[in-house]
């Protein structure tokens, strides 16, 4: 069944007044809900009378006209909200709870013509709200890099989670300077920045961007200094699209399909020479491509033979491909592919950008989706197979143009059949094949950088057969769509990694008393004993 599209997606409406605290000694979550009263009887008050025509445009702020927030409840029922602060079942759409901080975030502006407490209290409500997505981000970030670094979203939340709504707090005239108000009108700077309050301090609603706030408080988690020291400690950084593109090396360009591999060398071509022609005094931050350099890029991959229709198409594919840059280092690092879809923020915006949903429900209606699965599943093995020969054949090929490892290539089929298919422990294997030590073997061997090789071939193996069987899923006519063919090649990869390569991954990470039981081991044993009995022929 089609998830609701973000447009629609339903958020209860409690998220106003009932604020996720920071909990270490809860168990399993490290946080809390609290019910703020405050938060609820202004929510109550203000938000859910809005539709009285006496009240529709009584509320002005600095954002110049009555909010859209006025109008909200004339869309549908009017909530009903227990007095505990516990919602009674009532969500709204995406767009409702924008109309709903259009106006809160009026209130609360410094500009705002309402009173000191108006205002703090409107603040309150808006910082409950900001809490959530705080929390959403840290798991994201967590589920992307947690598996190889050893840290759980709950190490994160102190640097972000750190508002427990007990003080009323507005921004000073400046817009900058959050103020404590104690009682109606007395006033004295804080001592500690609340992140919620910097969070929504630096939202510009009227953005030409129109990001939502819940994408801008992505992007600020993120940002946040501490969290990121916290997260460079552990050998990780966040990089631009561009900055990404820029620095991808040619063990990733082999990673992608043709078309991608040469629209990515036109970006180095001119977009690297451009900065090699640029002062180098400082670190400098990667712009976006000027309209010039996209004009240039285009013209190369005519040159090429590789059409692209406009230059927003151009940027459009760029992007795609830092996505896939993105999760190939996530692969790299961890060993497993991410967990589940997940966003990408874009640094200059902050509006994040999903990724394709894993059940595919973008372009193919359930039936096709249902019999294209299938179609997957009875072709994956044969893929996996000729993935696992093709990976392999690459592997041996490279150690025979080492000057290093060159005379241990012909030693791999054995070594790969001695620690995948009898269990033997790197020490043993040194001992069997002559090596000096460990290190050697795992240089030699190099389980994950074959099971990276091997998931290459296997989905681009899986791409192709399907790529050439559109007619059977109604596919033809969507075949010149290439945002279609990349939420294809993301849907093929998601399946994959399900089926395959995330059991495979876990087995690599865990050493010792290795586990044979994975698909991936079970067909490259198969594959080293059909090699061994060749050779014996």
């Amino acid at each position: 069944m089609a998830q609701l599209s973000k447009s629609v997606r339903m958020v209860p409406l409690s998220r106003y007044w009932e604020i996720l605290r920071l909990d270490p000694a809860s168990v399993g979550c490290g946080y809390k809900k609290l019910l703020l009263p405050l938060a609820w009887e202004f929510f109550q008050q203000k938000c859910l009378e809005l539709d009285a025509p006496e009240t529709r445009c009584s509320v002005r702020g600095s954002v110049g006209q009555s909010p859209r927030g006025a109008r909200l409840l004339g869309r549908g029922p009017r909530p009903s909200v227990a007095p505990q602060g516990h919602a009674t079942g009532t969500h709204l759409s995406v767009e409702q709870h924008r109309d709903i901080q259009t106006s809160l975030y009026a209130w609360f502006h410094p500009e705002a013509s309402g009173s000191p407490i108006s205002r703090a209290r409107a603040g309150l409500c808006l910082r409950c709200y900001v809490s959530y997505p705080i929390l959403k981000a840290c798991k994201k970030l967590a589920s992307l890099y947690s598996a190889s670094h050893h840290f759980t979203y709950r190490d994160l939340l102190p640097f972000v989670l750190d508002d427990d709504g007990k003080v009323l707090i507005i921004l000073d005239q400046d817009g900058i300077t959050q103020l404590i108000l104690n009682g109606d009108r007395e006033t004295k700077k804080t001592d500690y920045q609340f992140f919620t309050v910097e969070v929504l301090r630096k939202y510009n609603l009227n953005s030409s961007s129109k990001s939502r706030l819940d994408d801008w408080v992505y992007y600020q988690t993120k940002q946040h200094p501490k969290l990121k020291e916290f997260l460079s400690e552990r050998g990780l950084c966040f990089l631009s699209d561009w900055a990404l593109l820029n620095r991808a090396r040619p063990t990733q360009l082999e990673q992608l399909l043709p078309r991608d591999r040469k629209i990515l060398e036109a970006f180095h071509a001119v977009y690297r020479r451009d900065r090699r022609q640029q002062p180098t005094k400082k670190a400098r931050r990667c712009p976006d491509p000027t309209q010039s350099q996209l004009e240039e890029m285009r013209h190369l991959l005519q040159e090429k033979s590789v059409i692209v229709n406009s230059l927003v198409q151009l940027r459009d594919e760029l992007k795609h491909l830092a996505r896939v840059l993105r999760r190939y280092d996530i692969w790299i690092r961890s060993g497993f592919p991410p967990s589940e879809s997940l966003e990408v923020s874009d640094s200059d915006t902050g509006r994040d950008r999903e990724l394709p949903d894993q059940n595919f429900t973008n372009t193919l209606d359930a039936i096709a989706r249902q019999e294209l699965q299938q179609f997957c599943g009875q072709q994956l093995i044969a893929c996996l197979d000729l993935g696992i020969e093709q990976g392999l054949t690459e592997h041996i090929t490279k150690l025979q143009h080492s000057r290093s490892y060159a005379r241990f290539a012909s030693k791999v089929i054995s070594g790969l059949e001695l620690i995948y298919c009898h269990g033997k422990s790197q020490a043993e294997i040194a001992s069997i094949l002559g090596m000096t030590n460990q290190s050697q073997v795992s240089r030699v061997l190099n389980p994950k950088d074959l099971l990276n090789r091997v998931r290459f071939w296997t989905i681009d193996k899986l791409f192709h057969i399907i790529s050439h069987a559109a007619h059977q899923f109604n596919l033809a006519n969507m075949s010149r769509d290439p945002d279609y063919f990349r939420n294809l090649m993301e849907h093929l990869e998601a399946f994959v990694d399900a089926e395959v390569f995330q059991e495979a991954a876990a087995e690599i990470m865990t050493g010792k008393n290795r586990s044979t039981n994975s698909l991936y081991t079970q067909r490259l044993c198969r594959y080293l004993e059909t090699l061994k009995q060749e050779n014996h022929d």
